[in-house]
């Protein structure tokens, strides 16, 4: 589809919503950091304290990235919605504009608390999913403030946090309640909406069904599904997910590679790479404490088979129990390191042998961290081979779910580097380049706001 352009007088106003965001764009003041920041003793078995709403992944990176790139377009102005439960970053009030880019920030001073609780006690059932003392003081101070608070926003229905923004088109990021509620806005404000999927686990057979369930987040099934086919458009990350949806839901889908500007990761790095990554190592792992996603307990697994290599995980907090777990069982040569900022990435990946993924391929889209590595030129074996990304662009090794068989590669790829990385490059820069990205998004936007249609991605054109 030729990029044209839109023949407005005020640039499209373009609402991203991705709540949980702000850290990776705005690094929380000290001295609570990111969950990408380091920890003044990083390398502990002991659980460290991170503040709810500190930790980030793909899905906000992305979302951040897009929106950077789509500052580009000239007849575009791109407003990140995001929330935080503190009115100022420290003793700075948080920005309103960054490179270009609106941030409209919502404060909610109990979201900490609430999702404390809301770990501890089904409140559907009304039963306890585990204890913790701090429900002692949390339970009467929200009890006595509920009268003062703003009621949640309601799933498949408009958010009151995004009503009346003046906003042309609405990109929502993930098969998600919060994304029921984008496009709910949007039909609400005859506004159009992209959903982007950011996890296969988004086109999982039960969103096919009229079955009520909820996933491992405790997301309703009837909200996620609502998202999905009432959305104007759906944006998937990889051919997988855009077959998926034509097969499974009879939708075409727009096709959207996950972007990166190359040049971010490679030298010389701006931020230097923190204190516990200046010792040679030869293991990275990158992911979150629980055991269906980024499955940390198999990178134990295999680091024990390898008593001779040196692995550093930096693990963002998720599931207590599989966190407890890991720190008890991790052995003499794994690192575990709780924050690193975002900044201080390009240099970390940099400073590693080799990168090794353990996502699942039922819940992961495409790992974000698989383009950081291979734009920095770090070599990668991974348990699937997501996207057919190692095989198409030579940046590593795949294993087929073997446990076995990723042992037996890191081994391999560290004995033997024979990656092409100009090669590595080239695939990079054609499928993955953020700034094409953003201009065939802005693109769609454009034909949405018009009332114009879409054509699908040729699936042709990505084979």
């Amino acid at each position: 589809m030729a990029n044209r352009p839109f023949m407005n007088s005020k640039p499209l106003r373009v609402g991203l919503v991705a709540w949980h965001a702000l850290p990776a764009i705005v690094p929380p003041a000290a001295p609570t950091q990111t969950a990408f920041d380091p920890a003044s003793d990083s390398g502990s078995k002991q659980p460290t304290s991170i503040r709810f709403g500190e930790t980030f992944g793909g899905l906000e990176t992305a979302m951040w990235t897009l929106a950077r790139h789509l500052a580009n377009q000239t007849d575009i102005q791109p407003i990140c919605f995001l929330e935080t439960d503190s009115p100022q970053n420290g003793s700075t009030p948080w920005p309103k504009e960054i490179e270009g880019v609106k941030l409209d920030i919502s404060v909610n001073r109990f979201r900490a608390i609430r999702h404390a609780v809301g770990e501890c006690i089904d409140t559907e059932s009304k039963r306890f999913r585990r204890f913790s003392p701090h429900l002692l003081w949390q339970l009467p101070l929200l009890a006595v403030t509920r009268p003062f608070r703003s009621r949640d926003p309601i799933d498949k229905e408009p958010d009151p946090r995004l009503i009346g923004k003046s906003i042309d088109a609405w990109i929502s990021f993930g098969v998600s309640s919060s994304s029921s509620r984008v496009v709910a806005t949007g039909a609400t404000e005859q506004t159009p909406s992209f959903v982007c999927v950011r996890s296969n686990a988004g086109l999982e057979d039960g969103l096919a069904t009229e079955v009520e369930y909820r996933n491992e987040c405790g997301e309703s099934s009837s909200a996620r599904r609502f998202a999905l086919l009432q959305s104007d458009h759906v944006v998937c990350q990889s051919q997988w997910q855009l077959d998926r949806l034509k097969q499974a839901f009879d939708r075409d889908g727009l096709l959207a590679r996950n972007p990166i500007l190359r040049e971010e990761w490679q030298p010389p790095f701006p931020t230097p790479a923190p204190a516990s990554f200046t010792q040679p190592f030869d293991i990275l792992w990158i992911g979150r404490y629980d055991d269906f996603h980024k499955r940390p307990l198999i990178m134990l697994e295999a680091a024990r088979k390898l008593p001779h290599l040196s692995f550093k995980m930096i693990a963002n907090p998720f599931d207590s129990e599989i966190e407890a777990r890991v720190r008890r069982e991790a052995p003499e040569n794994v690192e575990l390191i709780d924050r690193v900022r975002f900044a201080e990435m390009p240099a970390v990946f940099a400073a590693a042998k080799l990168f090794v993924s353990t996502g699942s391929r039922e819940h992961e889209g495409f790992p974000n961290v698989l383009l950081q590595a291979a734009a920095s030129h770090t070599p990668i074996v991974s348990l699937s081979d997501h996207d057919n990304f190692l095989s198409r662009s030579g940046a590593g090794l795949g294993c087929d779910e073997s446990v076995d068989k990723l042992t037996r590669n890191i081994q391999a790829q560290l004995r033997h580097d024979a990656i092409q990385w100009a090669q590595v490059d080239e695939y990079l820069d054609q499928y993955h380049n953020a700034d094409q990205i953003a201009s065939e998004f802005a693109n769609w936007v454009r034909h949405a706001v018009a009332n114009e249609p879409i054509s699908p991605t040729n699936p042709e054109e990505e084979h």
